[in-house]
């Protein structure tokens, strides 16, 4: 659940302190003004963690909450009710997106192992404790790799996974504490079905693949299309030329403002007819600095770009947000 905190109120609040300690400081008592305002906040500091930490009074914001609301958060924060956020969030060579809505969340993905804190952090930070969806696009540790430690951390709605033959079930660790988390925590678990819609709030996310049997875990990854208001997401995890063209196949609309690359910007994804009838804006390439497998492969990126795509990388821009109102889009990134 996200805090009730009014992030607009906030900054607000800052700049009356701020107005409040410049005219202070004109006065002949101005010095002993600030101190008073200094202990204020100092007090004020002490009970936001008091309560954040032991007191969980309800409706009282995080420190996180008052960072943000003064403006010094690096990531974008809506301020409308009715906004959402898509966070694609860096964890190097691996996948990992959060929607968040209202009074929802969808976290599609984690990232290896050795990133699950990180990714536990950054949701914690955003005042939520509820995941009420969970996508595991396919069994890949790139993928879920610490997927186990989430299922363990946070209130678990639903965990959606695509339904996988028998001879290509992964027996990995990772795989096996995934289940047993699942198992441990009683969570609820769905097989992915294309054509399937659940609502987030004002919005409401679809899944389109997988449509068949593959012989490649890649393709059995779960595609998500988020739509909100005007604004559209594709997430399409890993999938490659065979899964892109039996989705077209199917006729599912599959056109979006906004691309999750597949398979980290590879040349086996994002093929020529599927790029085309996907259009978007904006591509977002989800990749590790100076990863072993070369990606995004140059011939990837030469599509995006000869089709006037605006890239963003999560290895040269860190976490990206994208903030929908309904019909614009505001992007910001750890490092822009």
């Amino acid at each position: 659940m996200k805090s009730n905190f009014n992030r607009k109120s906030g900054r607000n609040s800052y700049k009356a302190i701020k107005q409040a300690a410049a005219f202070a400081g004109k006065s002949s008592s101005g010095r002993r003004v600030i101190a008073v305002i200094g202990v204020i906040l100092l007090l004020s500091a002490l009970f936001f963690f008091l309560n954040e930490k032991f007191f969980g009074i309800e409706g009282i914001p995080t420190l996180n909450d008052l960072y943000e609301g003064a403006g010094f958060g690096n990531v974008a924060v809506s301020d409308g009710e009715g906004a959402a956020e898509v966070h694609f969030i860096d964890v190097g060579q691996g996948d990992c997106e959060l929607i968040v809505t209202k009074n929802k969340s969808l976290l599609i993905d984690c990232g290896e192992r050795d990133r699950y804190q990180e990714v536990i952090d950054y949701i914690t930070n955003l005042g939520i404790n509820r995941l009420d969806y969970v996508v595991v696009s396919h069994p890949h540790s790139d993928h879920m790799g610490g997927m186990s430690y989430i299922l363990d951390s946070f209130d678990i709605g639903l965990v959606i996974m695509p339904k996988i033959k028998k001879e290509l079930t992964p027996t990995s660790n990772a795989y096996k504490r995934l289940l047993e988390s699942i198992g441990e925590n009683d969570i609820e678990v769905e097989y992915a079905e294309a054509g399937i819609s659940y609502p987030l709030d004002n919005g409401e996310f679809t899944l389109l693949s997988p449509v068949s049997d593959y012989d490649d875990l890649n393709n059995y990854s779960v595609t998500v299309k988020f739509c909100h208001g005007e604004n559209s997401f594709l997430f399409t995890g890993d999938i490659e030329k065979e899964a892109e063209a039996d989705i077209l196949a199917s006729g599912a609309t599959v056109s979006a403002d906004v691309l999750k690359t597949a398979h980290h910007g590879s040349s086996t994804s994002t093929h020529k007819e599927f790029l085309k009838a996907v259009d978007p804006e904006y591509a977002v390439i989800e990749v590790g600095e100076g990863n072993d497998y070369g990606h995004p492969h140059k011939e990837t990126v030469k599509r995006l770009e000869k089709s006037d795509i605006v890239i963003y990388r999560t290895d040269i821009l860190g976490s990206i947000v994208f903030v929908s109102d309904g019909s614009g889009l505001e992007i910001t990134a750890e490092k822009g």
